[in-house]
């Protein structure tokens, strides 16, 4: 189901796509920083396992994933980003035993996953 939302392309593309938008977003991260911080600071210690849709390159883990015993599991439908959300994993705090990451997406108010 994830292949019709999102057709497979080349790995070379989804790399270069992924290398993309962690090298393009540094000044977009930096200009909202003072905003996630604050949105995300009202969501610490609410909950323990934390299901992010869309995780990308995992720029969100340093607002939320150092705090203690927490569990990530990041969708999305790029499989190439995996490395790049495990390294920012790591960066924020997340040992990657607390981290797994599945291909997937949200298509028409559902949740797609790659089986």
């Amino acid at each position: 189901m994830v292949e019709r939302f999102y057709p497979s392309r080349p790995d070379w593309y989804e790399e270069l796509y992924a290398k993309a938008l962690e090298e393009g977003m540094i000044s977009y991260e930096a200009e909202i920083a003072a905003y996630k911080e604050k949105i995300f600071s009202q969501l610490t210690g609410k909950s323990k396992k934390i299901l992010e849709l869309g995780v990308g390159t995992g720029p969100n883990f340093k607002y939320y994933a150092s705090a203690a015993d927490i569990n990530v599991i990041g969708v999305d439908p790029n499989k190439k980003m995996e490395k790049y959300a495990q390294a920012a994993a790591v960066a924020a705090g997340l040992p990657l035993t607390n981290f797994s990451f599945m291909r997937g997406l949200v298509a028409l108010g559902k949740l797609y996953l790659e089986r």
